[in-house]
């Protein structure tokens, strides 16, 4: 009996330890993605609002280049930064900066090459873990 719980101790330290191993670690983004397609904004929109479907096939969960002209910049009370880079009167890119280290010196009306991975179509095309490209 007491072989079986000195066991049973080991296996859930184990897989306690395991757990804060999986909890801790780093997650990889749009950084240390290579790029998959590098496009503009209006370019981007149309795909995803006349076929969603194809375009989900081809760029969900992909490191995307987007370049464009910025609509508007917020900030949520979680400190993540919310980047719209103009398509069309309908709809927008939307780009997520999660990290403070990478939140961008943007201004709306400058134009923008942004990295991010898709994350699909909300009425806006989302880009989460962006990062601004220098070109």
């Amino acid at each position: 009996m007491k072989k079986l719980l000195i066991i049973v101790l080991i296996l859930v330290a184990g897989a306690g330890s395991y757990g804060y191993f999986l909890y801790t670690k780093p997650r990889s983004g749009a950084a240390d993605m290579k790029t998959a397609y590098i496009t503009d904004a209006k370019s981007l929109f149309a795909e995803f609002s006349t076929d969603e479907n194809s375009a989900n096939a081809k760029y969900l969960g992909k490191a995307i280049e987007v370049s464009g002209t910025i609509r508007s910049i917020e900030t949520d009370d979680r400190g993540t930064m919310n980047v719209s880079i103009e398509t069309n009167e309908m709809g927008a890119v939307n780009c997520q900066f999660e990290k403070k280290d990478q939140m961008p010196d943007v201004v709306a009306g400058k134009s923008v090459n942004v990295k991010g991975v898709c994350s699909g179509y909300l009425l806006d095309v989302v880009l989460v873990d962006c990062e601004i490209v220098n070109k």
